[in-house]
């Protein structure tokens, strides 16, 4: 697995071991392997901020530090292992070994990151960990030449800031400006914005390793690019319409609200709702798409880590893991067949919580991370302020965390199913009989993420509804070498519409009849492309009813019954259950 000879020649390896541990101020929260302690000194552990409230609260002091390290680690030589361009490239391209994790022979030429697997979640960490410790010591180096102390307290305290796109459905401004203004050592200055874009170092690029035929667009501009036009021009203001067009806000209480499994909850290849699908859309919005359909950094695997804001998105992405995982701390990951494999990991393995999470390392140096290492950011000696999990025992955490989703993500209770009429609510049951109960429709979409061997999309539509929403789907980087069967899933609500269309959502026959007359589904390339859906393998939509007890307080989410498929709806037509 791990080789002491690394594929590329002048590789500076720091002569340190690549150790993914934490660097706070006091030493005594620490175990001797880079465990964090819980003491009482430790308690006020810094947490990361949302990058907007970031930049507001400490412009001249972390915010200062956090610009120019974020410049210092992209202007390091890109053959330099702690590079922005190496650590960037661990998640895709260039496909080489990174810290000696040679490819696995059996194993597919692609990045190390985990998708379409329940390792997405627990993956996704440690990168996010080792990213910040060697910005980290760019923020120390840089916090020395002040003469004031606040910065090294600053520095001390450091967290990589997130970008709550689900609150927020548009680019923080701080990201889509060339240059900012900081405050340096030697005073107030306008600096590069490294939010802004990544250029690469070495351009063209190595067509070795950046292939011409494959992502040939990406490859041929020497900066990342969002949204962009068939010139490589970034078109920001796209990319915010696009973002602003989705449901993230909805799709992200779904999962809290619906999915009390880890696996369903961590990846988008099992049936239901998932932190990974809806992060793909933010990626595909970010990304794609510009004229003739030409796609930017965000929208490919292999190539998305370069943009900056794929750390900021990916912080967002750990914190909503983290938050579910307070709300449901006793679920954990459920082993699972892996189909689209890593550069480690071979495709039709087993996923389980030993299944080593490369090229990470705990702090010998020497010990791959594994979900069970990596599954709370406890581990790694941080939390979020939405999770004051130090504070409260663990019952009052979780309705904690519940009733501050409800607040952020389902405000006014806009998401919680509704109904002219509940099923139940008899004044002689109990309390919790009492509750009233309403009949919640939702349509479960499932594809093949090979089908096409590119990116799209299925929309479904409710006859004088309009559009009910749409399922993105984007393959893996190898999709027109794979023939495993790995599959995109989503739920959408049907209950909006069909109350829209003045059916009562109790009414079982009227919604069976209304849905079986209107329902459509239509499938098209992101160019626009219209695809016959019996051309696309492995198509299934299928309409679900659910019988829903409505929460009695803020701290409860909607509890969700078994679902009821109603097959006849879509039975009959290509690509229906």
């Amino acid at each position: 697995m791990k080789s002491n000879n690394h594929p590329t020649k002048g590789v500076d390896r720091e002569a340190q071991p690549c150790v993914v541990r934490e660097y706070q101020s006091h030493p005594e929260c620490w175990d001797k392997t880079g465990v964090y302690l819980a003491h009482d000194i430790c308690s006020a552990r810094q947490g990361p901020l949302a990058v907007n409230s970031f930049q507001k609260l400490y412009e001249f002091t972390s915010w200062s530090l956090y610009i120019q390290a974020l410049n210092a680690m992209q202007q390091t030589p890109e053959d330099n292992m702690m590079s922005y361009f190496q650590i960037a490239g661990i998640h895709g391209r260039p496909y080489y070994a990174w810290d000696g994790y040679e490819q696995d022979p059996s194993a597919p030429l692609i990045g190390y990151c985990t998708h379409n697997s329940v390792l997405f979640p627990t993956w996704h960490r440690p990168y996010l960990a080792l990213f910040e410790k060697i910005l980290v010591g760019h923020v120390q180096t840089i916090a020395k030449q002040y003469r004031s102390i606040q910065y090294q307290t600053a520095a001390d305290n450091f967290r990589i800031p997130f970008w709550d796109w689900a609150s927020t459905p548009t680019m923080p401004d701080t990201v889509i400006t060339p240059t900012i203004r900081v405050n340096t050592p030697s005073g107030t200055k306008n600096v590069t914005n490294p939010l802004y874009q990544y250029k690469f170092q070495k351009f063209p690029l190595n067509d070795t390793w950046f292939p011409t035929d494959a992502d040939a667009q990406l490859s041929r501009w020497p900066t990342t690019v969002r949204h962009p036009d068939e010139n490589g021009t970034s078109n920001e203001a796209a990319a915010n319409s696009d973002l602003a067009a989705k449901t993230l806000m909805q799709d992200v209480y779904a999962v809290f609200a619906t999915v009390t499994d880890y696996d369903t909850m961590a990846t988008g290849s099992m049936e239901g709702t998932s932190f990974e699908y809806v992060h793909n859309v933010v990626h595909y919005s970010v990304g794609c798409c510009g004229e003739r359909f030409v796609g930017g950094h965000m929208s490919s695997v292999a190539y998305s880590a370069f943009d900056p804001i794929f750390w900021l998105h990916h912080a967002n992405v750990d914190r909503l893991f983290a938050m579910w995982e307070a709300i449901n701390p006793t679920q954990f990951l459920v082993p699972s067949t892996d189909f689209s494999g890593t550069f480690t990991i071979r495709q039709q393995t087993n996923d389980t919580v030993s299944t080593f999470l490369t090229p990470f390392t705990t702090s010998d140096g020497k010990t791959p991370y594994d979900s069970t290492s990596s599954r709370t950011t406890k581990a790694f000696g941080y939390s979020y302020a939405d999770i004051p999990d130090l504070l409260l025992t663990p019952d009052q955490l979780v309705k904690n965390v519940t009733a501050l989703v409800n607040t952020k993500y389902n405000p006014g209770g806009i998401f919680t199913p509704k109904a002219k009429k509940p099923v139940n609510g008899s004044r002689g049951a109990s309390k919790r009989d009492r509750q009233p109960q309403v009949r919640d429709w939702s349509v479960a979409i499932q594809a093949m993420n090979t089908a096409l061997g590119e990116n799209y999309a299925v929309t479904i539509t409710a006859g004088i509804a309009g559009k009910v929403g749409e399922m993105l789907v984007i393959p893996p980087p190898d999709a027109e070498n794979s023939t495993s069967p790995i599959t995109t899933n989503h739920v959408l609500s049907l209950s909006d519409v069909v109350m829209s269309a003045n059916v009562d959502t109790q009414n079982v026959t009227a919604v069976v009849s209304y849905l079986k007359s209107n329902l459509a589904w239509s499938v098209t390339k992101f160019d626009g492309t219209p695809i016959p859906n019996e051309q696309v393998k492995g198509l299934n939509v299928r309409v679900d009813d659910t019988i829903v007890t409505l929460p009695a307080s803020i701290e409860e989410f909607p509890k969700y019954g078994t679902r009821t498929p109603h097959t006849e709806i879509t039975t009959g037509k290509a690509g229906g259950a």
